[in-house]
């Protein structure tokens, strides 16, 4: 067979538009920078500097709260919890048994961050707090795939650490401060490294860009190079995972129009979320508007939000 000719191309991956009405469990974007099983949990472990093996079942464990609503319990945001170190090592004290009965081997390089290996749990599916905080957490708590009684067991790990941190001595002192109190465990991300599939777009790309850090750990991982910032000399065969309110979106795809109408690209690949669904669109010259008379008419960038809405 000829070798594949490869096209010159700029990816931009937009991953506001979340259906957070949707009940599939996984976001649409993390299956589309780590594959079905969203695995994010071996990643993030190895990213501060911990060794692990491929074939390590490695589970993200986050400390959280969760209150009553009038016939349901719901996640709060983790981001508002503002756990110190030392309240981190006196909860994770009181129930440290409880981590040996569940895992071979306990990490915790951040205080809201705490990683377990853990074979016995590795079959669970499990869903990331962003996706579960602020929702009914009856459909977003584990559940059985190929191995029942799993979520049955790991529901009573955790009932068990809501008993012990009801009134742990932290959590009275939280409370009394105005705080909320930690009241129980979220896990999520589980998985191993070898499991983790990004997709064709990231794994083609040369050069990965996020203004943030989201995408230098699967850039590490990927031995890829990753950049926060990016400019018009960059875009070939680069992809950038941006927000869509990041002024540098509206930047970006000024810049990629004019290198598609000036022949430095041949194609751009703009890939979004609607309704919680990847949507892939490659988009040539020959979809831009023309603007002139006769010959002189010539090829201008529609606006992102126009092509966004066609």
């Amino acid at each position: 067979m000829p070798p594949k000719i490869k096209v010159m191309k700029y990816t931009i991956a937009l991953i506001d538009d979340q259906n957070h009405e949707s009940l599939d469990r996984g976001l649409a974007y993390e299956k589309f920078l780590l594959g079905p099983n969203n695995a994010s949990a071996p990643l993030e472990l190895q990213s501060y500097g911990i060794q692990i093996t491929e074939s390590s079942p490695i589970a993200r464990i986050e400390p959280v709260h969760i209150h009553a609503a009038r016939d349901h319990l719901v996640l709060t945001s983790t981001e508002i919890l503002d756990l110190r170190q030392d309240e981190a090592d006196a909860l994770f004290d009181s129930v440290k048994d409880i981590f040996a009965e569940m895992a071979t081997a306990t990490y915790r390089p951040r205080t809201n961050r705490w990683f377990i290996e853990t074979p016995s749990l590795q079959s669970l599916s499990t869903v990331s707090t962003e996706q579960a905080q602020g929702r009914n957490i009856d459909h977003w708590m584990p559940l059985d795939t190929t191995t029942a009684g799993i979520a049955r067991q790991w529901r009573k790990w955790q009932n068990d650490i809501q008993m012990i941190w009801f009134n742990h001595p932290v959590n009275e002192a939280r409370e009394s401060e105005g705080m909320l109190p930690i009241n129980s465990i979220w896990i999520s991300g589980i998985g191993s490294l070898s499991v983790i599939k990004p997709s064709q777009p990231l794994e083609e790309a040369k050069l990965l860009h996020s203004p943030d850090s989201c995408l230098s750990i699967l850039a590490r991982y990927l031995n890829k190079q990753h950049v926060s910032s990016l400019t018009n000399n960059d875009l070939l065969n680069t992809i950038s995972l941006l927000s869509l309110n990041d002024p540098s979106a509206n930047e970006l795809w000024t810049s990629a129009g004019d290198a598609l109408i000036n022949g430095q690209l041949q194609e751009i690949v703009l890939i979004d979320f609607p309704e919680g669904q990847e949507r892939t669109r490659h988009i040539s010259i020959d979809q831009f508007p023309r603007k002139g008379f006769g010959p002189w008419k010539k090829s201008i960038t529609p606006s992102l939000q126009d092509i966004l809405r066609s």
